[in-house]
């Protein structure tokens, strides 16, 4: 596992999220209601995570193992991020951020795409392995 890539990836991914979300906020369908704007994450963050798991796993080898790792990564950036960031400039209290099971699901979703790409990506775009020559 490439902890640098997986921190990157986490964080990316985040801010994809901050965006995504802001932008749905904005959209006058979405301002209704909160459950809108997430099930239009949800819906971004297929292809989002994707895209951004085929970039992860273009140094390390798509796995289901190490899309495992690369999903409880993402999760832990993406929590450390919430806590130092959404929350205080964001949401009213850690308790209305963390009682919210959508966050939740987000945090599942991710996880289990990450674990797909993992299983799914047959090697295509990563760097391929040199095999070793016996010197005799």
């Amino acid at each position: 596992m490439n902890i640098k890539r997986a921190i990157g990836f986490g964080a990316v991914l985040w801010v994809v999220g901050l965006v995504v979300v802001y932008i749905l906020m904005l959209i006058p369908w979405f301002r209704d209601g909160e459950m809108r704007v997430q099930i239009g994450w949800w819906v971004l963050e297929i292809p989002a995570v994707l895209l951004l798991a085929k970039w992860y796993f273009k140094e390390v080898p798509p796995t289901i193992k190490n899309g495992v790792r690369l999903g409880i990564a993402s999760i832990i950036v993406g929590v450390f991020l919430n806590v130092i960031i959404t929350v205080p400039l964001f949401v009213k209290s850690y308790a209305v951020m963390y009682s919210d099971w959508t966050m939740y699901a987000s945090l599942l979703l991710a996880w289990v795409l990450c674990i797909y790409a993992g299983y799914e990506f047959d090697g295509t775009y990563t760097k391929p392995e040199i095999p070793k020559i016996k010197s005799e």
